[in-house]
C-alpha cells in the first residue's frame, strides 16, 4: 500500500497520537495498556488508535478478545525515506550557506566602519570553442539566458562590445523586486578579452559601489573548448550594500554554471 505522507503526518501530529506512537515504538501494547499509559478512558484511546490505523501508521491485531496495537514499520520506513530525500543537501544549499556567511562577515565589517572591497577569480573550461563563448558573453540575447543567479529572471540585458559601450542588466526576483546594474565597456580585444564595469544602482540610478570585470577567452586544452578566466574587483561598498557585495562571488559561481549549460546545450548551432 502506498503511504499517504501528508495524511500520516497530520494524524501523528495530534499530541495524544504522537504520544501513542512513542509508546508503541518501545513495544506493542494492548488497547488497555495504551489507555492506562495515557491516563485516558479506553473509548477515547480507541478513537485515536483507529485514526492511526486508518492512516496506516499502526496495526491493530485482533487476537480473540485481545486487541494489540503495534507500529506499522513499513509506513515509518516510507516516512523516513521521504524525510531522507528532503534532507539531502543540494548545490543551492551550499551556495546559500556560503552566501549567508559572507553577508554576516560583510555586515560586521561595514558596522565597524570599514569600506567594503572584494576581489576573486574564476577559471573554467567551457564546452565550446572561443568564438561561441565570446558570442554567448557579448550577444545580449544569449547572455540573457544565463546572466541571472538562481531564483532571478533577466528583465533587460544590454551589452555593446565596443570601448565606451553601454552595459546594463536588470534582474527580477520571484516577489517582483527588481535590481538594476549599469556601467561601460572599458577595454576590448575582439574574441579574446573584455574589461567592463557593471555596478549595482540605487533607486535613483546611482552606483552603490564599483564592480570591474575582466574576462579572457583562449583555446581550451581540448578541442572544441574555451579556457575562460574571469576576474572581479569590487570596491566602495558601505553597510547598505553589504549583502550585495557578499553575493558577488556565489552569484558568479551560479552564472558560470549556467553559461556552461547554455554552451553545452547549444554548441553545435550557436
Amino acid at each position: 500500500m502506498t503511504t499517504d505522507i501528508q495524511q500520516a503526518l497530520a494524524v501523528i501530529a495530534e499530541p495524544t497520537r504522537f504520544r501513542i506512537v512513542r509508546l508503541l515504538a518501545e513495544s506493542p501494547r494492548t488497547v488497555g495498556d495504551v489507555a492506562s499509559a495515557l491516563g485516558a478512558l479506553q473509548p477515547q484511546t480507541t478513537k485515536h488508535l483507529q485514526a492511526l490505523e486508518a492512516a496506516g501508521v499502526i496495526r491493530i491485531h485482533r487476537l480473540g478478545r485481545r486487541r494489540v496495537a503495534s507500529l506499522d514499520r513499513e509506513t515509518l520506513r516510507s516516512l523516513a525515506a521521504w524525510f531522507g530525500q528532503l534532507a539531502e543537501t543540494t548545490d543551492e544549499d551550499d551556495v546559500l550557506n556560503r552566501y549567508a556567511g559572507a553577508v554576516t562577515e560583510a555586515e560586521a565589517r561595514a558596522a565597524a566602519g570599514e569600506a567594503l572591497s572584494l576581489g576573486f577569480e574564476f577559471s573554467r573550461v567551457l564546452p565550446a570553442p572561443p568564438p561561441h563563448a565570446w558570442r554567448a558573453w557579448t550577444d545580449p540575447a544569449i547572455a540573457a539566458r544565463w546572466w541571472a543567479p538562481a531564483h532571478f529572471d533577466v528583465v533587460e540585458c544590454s551589452l555593446d562590445p565596443v570601448p565606451g559601450g553601454r552595459v546594463s542588466l536588470t534582474l527580477r526576483e520571484g516577489d517582483g523586486a527588481e535590481y538594476r546594474s549599469a556601467g561601460t565597456m572599458r577595454e576590448i580585444e575582439a574574441g579574446r578579452r573584455l574589461v567592463y564595469e557593471l555596478s549595482p544602482l540605487d533607486a535613483d540610478g546611482r552606483p552603490l559601489f564599483e564592480v570591474v570585470h575582466s574576462v579572457e577567452f583562449e583555446a581550451g586544452p581540448t578541442s572544441p573548448t574555451t579556457a575562460l578566466r574571469l576576474s572581479v574587483r569590487a570596491s566602495g561598498a558601505d553597510q547598505r550594500a553589504a549583502a550585495m557585495i557578499a553575493g558577488l562571488e556565489p552569484g558568479w559561481q551560479q552564472l558560470l554554471d549556467a553559461l556552461e549549460g547554455v554552451l553545452g546545450a547549444d554548441e553545435p548551432t550557436l
